[in-house]
């Protein structure tokens, strides 16, 4: 097997894994007109997969076919050509890139060898394309006390490729380009998570074009206080208790109820508060994690614009004391198994109860624990995160214990 159909087979299994299954492009009922047939784009951060159908009369006989407008940014062996007639009708026996059509792209020479006469045929492509990406942007307006906001979402696409695409049906890809190395392939892009866009793409050459991707007004939104207990506190605390900060963070659901509901890509989020008098002020920027349709969606406030909230809203952050003691710590070096136990001390010196929020924030190299026991009852979070939802009465004080085992994955 040459080395061009193990490239193929490879690329047409990088597009069953993100599209769950291989869709050759069909010629419309119409009368097909010249060239470029249909146009599905997937944008990686570094490039694109193509597939397209261009048209591609056969006659009976050998002969050299042309196809026009290959962008000469191809990864040109990952091509993937194949034509719409049977393969005892019509093969591809030879093809190069022999012919330069333009500074920006080339032009695919095919020697075709066929039996029948079909002006209607067209070819099938598939190949990836550097010079591409994509990436969001999101932006929320807070009002009312952080009581309603505005949500907005973009998906800029860049395309520096030199070639125009029209009325192209587009999705995305999470992640860079799969690496292709001989027989290799990195397994880690075929977990990356996928995004279908509903619109068509007309896009130019040498051209950056944002997409509206959400977008919900006058959303109502709920706050909490939430403390962090996971990172640096699972390591060895050496007896010093730690008073990690109580935060205050805004929440609201990415449901179709609120004019969402559609999985939400990682990206930058620029945040924006507007006072009873309507003066606009940034608090500042943060990263929103993948959000999945249905799931919650927060941002935590600067600490530095707490005070700024209105009546009846959570100043409380402010007084909610924290002690983190971790009685017990035991590792060892040749299982990489550890286990602690913690004791938390939250002190409300408010006039309101309060429901803290206690996250226990796994890294990401942990993958293997359990908690053993624990005096409050758990809620597990999206990936790899549990919490605790602690009630703290009025100028009183609450206690959560857990005790934890788990295992640090080495590199």
């Amino acid at each position: 097997m040459n080395l061009f159909h193990r490239l193929s087979k490879k690329i047409i299994a990088i597009l069953i894994c993100f599209t769950g299954s291989l869709l050759f492009i069909a010629p419309s009922n119409a009368e097909p007109a010249p060239g470029i047939l249909a146009t599905t784009l997937t944008f990686y951060k570094n490039g694109a997969l193509i597939r397209q159908g261009q048209l591609l009369p056969l006659s009976i006989g050998k002969h050299l076919m042309h196809i026009t407008g290959i962008a000469n940014s191809i990864i040109k062996d990952s091509l993937m050509a194949s034509l719409s007639a049977l393969p005892t009708e019509a093969t591809i026996t030879e093809s190069t890139f022999s012919k330069t059509d333009g500074e920006t792209t080339l032009v695919l020479d095919l020697i075709v060898n066929s039996t029948v006469h079909e002006p209607k045929s067209y070819a099938n492509l598939i190949y990836l394309l550097q010079n591409m990406g994509w990436k969001p942007l999101y932006a929320i307006q807070f009002t009312s006390g952080y009581q309603q906001l505005m949500f907005n979402g973009w998906i800029e696409i860049t395309n520096t490729a030199g070639i125009s695409f029209k009325n192209a049906q587009i999705q995305f890809v999470e992640g860079n380009i799969p690496v292709i190395n001989g027989e290799n392939i990195e397994k880690s892009n075929t977990k990356a998570k996928g995004y279908s866009y509903k619109g068509i793409l007309d896009m130019e050459g040498n051209e950056t074009k944002r997409l509206n991707w959400v977008s919900s007004s006058s959303l109502k939104s709920k706050q909490d206080h939430r403390i962090f207990v996971g990172g640096k506190y699972l390591n060895d605390m050496d007896g010093k208790p730690e008073s990690p900060i109580a935060e205050t963070w805004v929440s609201f659901h990415n449901t179709t109820d609120n004019t969402l509901g559609q999985d939400l890509p990682q990206g930058p989020v620029v945040l924006y508060y507007q006072d009873e008098h309507g003066q606009l002020e940034v608090l500042g920027s943060t990263t929103l994690s993948h959000i999945a349709t249905g799931q919650e969606i927060s941002v935590r406030i600067p600490s530095t614009q707490i005070d700024k909230f209105e009546k009846n809203s959570k100043k409380e952050a402010k007084r909610i004391e924290t002690k983190l003691v971790q009685n017990q710590f035991r590792a060892s070096n040749e299982t990489q198994m550890t286990e602690a136990h913690y004791c938390l001390d939250l002190k409300n010196t408010g006039s309101e109860a309060q429901i803290i929020r206690v996250v226990l924030d796994l890294p990401d190299d942990v993958t293997n624990w359990e908690i053993i026991r624990e005096t409050q009852p758990r809620e597990k979070n999206v990936e790899n995160n549990i919490h605790w939802n602690v009630p703290v009465p009025a100028n009183g004080h609450a206690e959560l214990k857990y005790h934890i085992r788990f295992i640090k994955e080495t590199p």
